[in-house]
């Protein structure tokens, strides 16, 4: 019997290649989509998980009150460490580690610029980074030693073995390899190449060894595992309050655990609540796989059900010979699933064909391996789960059918049938509506925020990430660079131009309130900042080397002027703990982080030792190639120890929009994904509907009707459709996405253009696929239809 309905199933997609060729196309390309997204949520959700202690793992995190604002950081201070390990039992292990950080490493003539992480010797019994040569529990007992990954050590030594050498890091100080890890995978946290232990930093950074009893300053993360059969919560409100008795320099500062299964997926907080992340954008995705896939089930029905009269027949005369009812739904939707089942063939080649072409939108980690079982069978059910429901209705509507009347003539489809199809006509278009406004809407708001004043000239502009040996001959670096005349100036700094590494709490000011915990974003920097940056001064001037002064002097933004409250700044006097500070200029706002955030109140800060990056702006209109080549020579003959690295400012602005950009290219897609699936369905039923009112259309024509009219006669109906599909997906596209722009401070107003836009391109390419029917049902030759009737 089963094989009977695979050979009827087979007859049929045959006979109607056309309507076989649209159902099998549109349902592989939403299992095509839907499958990607399937995989991409998948792996998204995995992150960490393959550590066995995953959910015994907690970072510690702070929630604080600063200028008035509920703010929350993972950022905390080094003595909670040593109050964690001695006073809390319920803790099993704990390690401080920092942000994960480039260093060089050096093996005889060979430099290398990799990322590692400093970690205490918990770290390797904490997490599942399996040791493959070396002894775990001691690996990192030496401060002097170092665990590399494989990578890494395949990279530096080859085929010879690593254990035992030596290595130059920071070209400072000889560390011993001590074991090799396999590499993090991909779904890790944590990204590194490299270990050392942290009692390295203590020993060798001067402001790491000054804050193990500072309560004032957050340098570091700290990760602890609990015990078996303690919960993370309870012992979270117990650490809360561990600093309150300490001297934090805060009036209100609380401790949490911030769990390991929520790092990767739930990074948001707002108000010292936690507000989401990535888990918005997986739920957003994975809506819209759905709803793409049942875009492409609704064409499967509408079309089935639209060519119910050329199935009546065989309906009639399979039950009048004594088939049941339940024999002829098993058998359309066995039709159904057959049909999903050869989709499901294509959409796998669709997969390998797409899956190049979306590295760049958060998909370069997928990888689709047809020897894993369990994906294969996932995605199997998915297919059959699309069959049966592409088929449900068709065959429950189909095997309704009364033989008496199937068997006195073609039946003719009831008012509501019709209105069924009709209804899914507009819910397609609805979805296809939403996510076209939806990538228009995303679209407005990154180049919005991309187009908004940054206030220095990132243009021309690069930055060197510093070592020693760049800070150490730091003047000799400036003067060669100058010297070349491909760059106009140069100028050292706390932070790059796209980041700020410091805030201060402790400035003071004339009527500053003494209860308020306030912090300004600050930035450290001496002479020609200012003119490397291309900062645009409001009042005031920049440093100079003609005011000996000025090492007691700063520049503050217009928010810093704000929030201090000074009508005239320049001239008046402000503090920095017990330092005296005069304000010598005012600035334009500086755009250094969330370019979808107001920009905080900043202050420049005049110092020689505090430096992380090197700031160097080309002559305008230099040649860039020359420039580089000049440049190269210099930077390698002060920075030995590593190779000759650099960034764009322009260019590292653009990468805090590769979240953004992912969604709107991914909205994209799925809107144009989502109207020519419609447009397919639209394309089958305006075919049937011209098959169907063939001989309508030739009377009509023969008794004087033009093109014009006979093409506004069959595609009214589906414009309409489209039209009240637009009417009902407008207030919900704009529901969806100001609930989304609510996430950005800095934000767009969502114009009532856009709506009348994205209607009018729906019923514009709706019309022109119903045209190629109408058009060629209107021109066809009466008489021939007239006579086949």
């Amino acid at each position: 019997m089963l094989k009977n309905y695979f050979k009827i199933a087979w007859r049929n997609l045959i006979r109607n290649k056309t309507l076989s060729l649209i159902n099998i196309l549109g349902l592989s390309l939403g299992m095509a989509f839907a499958m990607l997204i399937g995989m991409w949520i998948r792996f998204e959700t995995s992150f960490d998980a393959f550590n066995k202690n995953s959910d015994r793992i907690a970072m510690v995190g702070k929630h604080m009150l600063i200028n008035n604002q509920k703010s929350t950081s993972v950022a905390v201070m080094l003595p909670i460490y040593d109050e964690l390990k001695n006073n809390y039992p319920e803790i099993k292990r704990v390690t401080r580690t920092d942000w994960g950080n480039a260093h060089s490493l050096m093996i005889g003539n060979n430099k290398f610029n990799k990322v590692g992480m400093y970690v205490d010797p918990d770290f390797l019994k904490m997490f599942t980074f399996p040791v493959i040569r070396g002894n775990m529990e001691t690996a990192l007992n030496d401060p002097n030693s170092i665990v590399l990954t494989a990578s890494l050590a395949k990279a530096l030594f080859g085929t010879q073995d690593p254990i035992g050498k030596f290595i130059k890091i920071d070209n400072q100080y000889n560390v011993q390899v001590t074991a090799i890890v396999k590499d993090a995978p991909k779904n890790s946290s944590m990204d590194f190449q490299f270990l050392a232990p942290f009692e390295f930093e203590m020993q060798n950074i001067d402001n790491v060894r000054s804050s193990k009893a500072r309560w004032n300053n957050s340098l570091v993360q700290i990760i602890v595992e609990v015990k078996e059969g303690v919960l993370i919560d309870a012992l979270s409100k117990k650490i809360g309050p561990m600093s309150a008795k300490k001297n934090t320099g805060m009036k209100v500062l609380t401790l949490f655990l911030y769990p390991m299964e929520r790092w990767h997926l739930y990074g948001d907080f707002k108000n010292w609540v936690e507000t989401g992340g990535r888990i918005e954008y997986i739920r957003l995705f994975g809506i819209i796989g759905i709803f793409v896939l049942l875009i492409a089930c609704v064409n499967f029905m509408n079309l089935s059900t639209a060519r119910s009269e050329k199935r009546a027949r065989e309906v009639g005369i399979r039950k009048t010979v004594g088939s049941r009812r339940v024999q002829l739904i098993v058998q359309f939707l066995t039709e159904s699933v057959f049909t999903a089942f050869l989709a499901f063939l294509l959409s796998l080649i669709l997969i390998q064909v797409l899956l190049p072409y979306l590295k760049d939108l958060g998909f370069e980690n997928i990888r689709f391996d047809f020897s894993n079982v369990t994906l294969l069978a996932s995605m199997l059910v998915v297919c059959i789960i699309t069959g049966l429901v592409a088929g449900s209705y068709p065959a429950l509507y189909l095997s309704s059918f009364l033989p008496v009347k199937v068997l006195k003539g073609v039946i003719k489809q009831g008012k509501d049938a019709v209105s069924f199809r009709k209804i899914l006509v507009v819910s397609q278009f609805v979805i296809s509506m939403a996510l076209i406004i939806s990538a228009v809407i995303v679209f407005q708001q990154i180049n919005y925020a991309k187009n908004r004043p940054v206030g220095y000239d990132p243009n021309n502009l690069i930055t060197l990430d510093v070592s020693q040996d760049l800070v150490k001959n730091y003047n000799a670096l400036k003067r060669d660079l100058l010297n070349t005349g491909d760059i106009e100036a140069v100028a050292k700094a706390s932070s790059a131009m796209t980041w700020v590494a410091n805030d201060f709490g402790h400035f003071s000011w004339k009527g500053k309130d003494p209860n308020a915990d306030i912090f300004i974003k600050t930035v450290m920097t001496d002479w020609d900042y200012e003119k490397t940056a291309g900062l645009k001064f409001i009042a005031g001037r920049p440093f100079s080397r003609e005011f000996k002064t000025d090492s007691n002097a700063v520049i503050l933004n217009e928010a810093a002027v704000s929030l201090i409250g000074y009508k005239d700044p320049v001239g008046k006097t402000m503090k920095l703990g017990d330092q005296a500070l005069t304000i010598i200029g005012v600035i334009k706002n500086v755009l250094m982080e969330d370019p979808f955030k107001p920009v905080p109140p900043g202050i420049i800060l005049f110092s020689t030792d505090n430096v992380n990056s090197i700031l160097i702006r080309l002559r305008d209109k230099s040649d860039l190639k020359k420039s580089l080549a000049a440049i190269q020579p210099i930077v390698e003959k002060y920075n030995p120890a590593l190779p000759f690295e650099y960034h764009f400012a322009d260019e590292d602005f653009g990468k805090k929009f590769t979240t953004e950009n992912q969604i709107a290219k991914l909205a994209g897609i799925f809107a144009g994904l989502a109207i020519f699936i419609s447009c397919l369905g639209l394309f089958g039923l305006a075919m049937f509907v011209a098959e169907r009112r063939s001989k309508e259309i030739s009377i009509r024509k023969v008794l004087g009707a033009s093109v014009t009219n006979l093409w506004l006669l069959l595609s009214k109906e589906f414009v309409g459709l489209v039209l009240i599909a637009c009417i009902i997906a407008s207030p919900l596209a704009f529901w969806l996405m100001n609930n989304w722009l609510n996430n950005y401070e800095y934000r767009i107003a969502i114009h009532w253009w856009i709506f009348v836009i994205a209607g009018s391109l729906a019923i514009i390419i709706a019309l022109v696929t119903v045209s190629t029917q109408a058009i060629k049902a209107a021109t066809a030759n009466p008489v021939k239809r007239l006579k086949a009737e």
